[in-house]
């Protein structure tokens, strides 16, 4: 062989050697990505598994709590169950809110009940929203979207969002779509989430766990210490019943409306009651539960709305939102 051949072999060799390197690398990138690619998948399972819990959990305490009576109130475990277990990896927290004890925003929707009107309105200035994002939120929710309250104003607003809408107006489903509304920041939701919540229209208000905020937007004539002095009731013994809490707070036995036609003035009472007996309650369905899991650097907060009907009827979820939130 002359030594041009010997080069020529030489040559060949290092182009095979160079070529199984190259093949070895991909293989071995792909087999990491793989790992990668299984080692995620896994661990969201594992996620899923914890948030899977603490969903489970919740369930179990409404349950046993609706077979333990038909009062909901906050000295009950469900209401204390804001809990934060360590796991072997990571670490699962929630806790479960009574969305009966807050403002339901449905009620807007019927813009005939001026009471629920004013009574939002009340809220609203409790709570620091500005009179504009009222506004626009009662339209939101009207019939006829915010063309009809708002004018073509407020339509072209939401004409010229990314992407464009033209909403009809009614009830919502979750609280969180009054982020559509023009206007509306996250620091107003994050207001409205204390003291507000998105409803079936025909639900009641629980007195046993409504804040002191929505119990004043119902009772404008009720001053604060008188507030204070039924939340302080309420924390003692828990009204049995929603008739039981008018009478403490002398809410007339007869809607206002009765009351006007047999020997009303006609004028409009500022300080009068603006919810009727018909509408309170001592025990709830709609509930809420708040839970995050973490595993290593991955956490993931899932937001769930759970309907608990009254037995044997079973405790089913209404919605279910997740999402991956930034490790802490």
């Amino acid at each position: 062989m002359t030594p041009e051949d010997r080069g020529f072999v030489l040559v060949n060799a290092l182009v095979l050697v160079a070529a199984m390197a190259a093949v070895a690398a991909v293989l071995l990138m792909r087999a990491e990505t793989g790992r990668a690619r299984l080692e995620a998948g896994q661990g969201a399972a594992q996620v899923a598994q914890y948030l899977g819990g603490a969903e489970a959990l919740a369930v179990t305490l409404l349950d046993r709590d609706r077979a333990a009576g038909s009062l909901d109130h906050l000295g009950e475990a469900w209401a204390g169950a804001d809990f934060n277990v360590a796991l072997d990896r990571g670490r699962v927290a929630g806790t479960i809110t009574d969305l009966q004890g807050l403002f339901n925003v449905n009620w807007l929707a019927d813009p005939e009940d001026t009471d629920m009107q004013l009574a939002f309105d009340n809220l609203a200035r409790r709570i620091g929203l500005a009179p504009a994002r009222v506004t626009a939120i009662r339209a939101f929710l009207q019939p006829g979207g915010p063309h009809a309250l708002g004018g073509p104003g407020a339509r072209a607003a939401y004409a010229a969002r990314t992407p464009p809408s033209d909403p009809v107006g009614g009830a919502i489903l979750m609280l969180d779509q009054l982020a559509e509304v023009p206007g509306i920041t996250p620091r107003d939701l994050e207001r409205l989430r204390r003291v507000a919540t998105a409803l079936p229209g025909d639900s009641l208000l629980n007195v046993n766990t409504a804040p002191p905020e929505v119990l004043a937007a119902f009772l404008p004539g009720l001053g604060a210490a008188r507030i204070d002095q039924l939340m302080q009731s309420r924390r003692t013994a828990p009204f049995p019943s929603g008739e039981a809490f008018a009478d403490a707070a002398g809410l007339p036995g007869a809607d206002r409306e009765g009351e006007e036609e047999t020997g009303g003035t006609g004028e409009a009472d500022p300080g009068a009651p603006l919810i009727t007996r018909a509408r309170l309650a001592a025990g709830s369905e709609w509930f809420r539960l708040e839970a995050a899991a973490q595993l290593d650097h991955r956490r993931v907060a899932r937001h769930l709305v759970l309907h608990r009907p009254p037995a044997p009827g079973r405790i089913t979820v209404a919605w279910r939102i997740s999402h991956a939130v930034g490790a802490q």
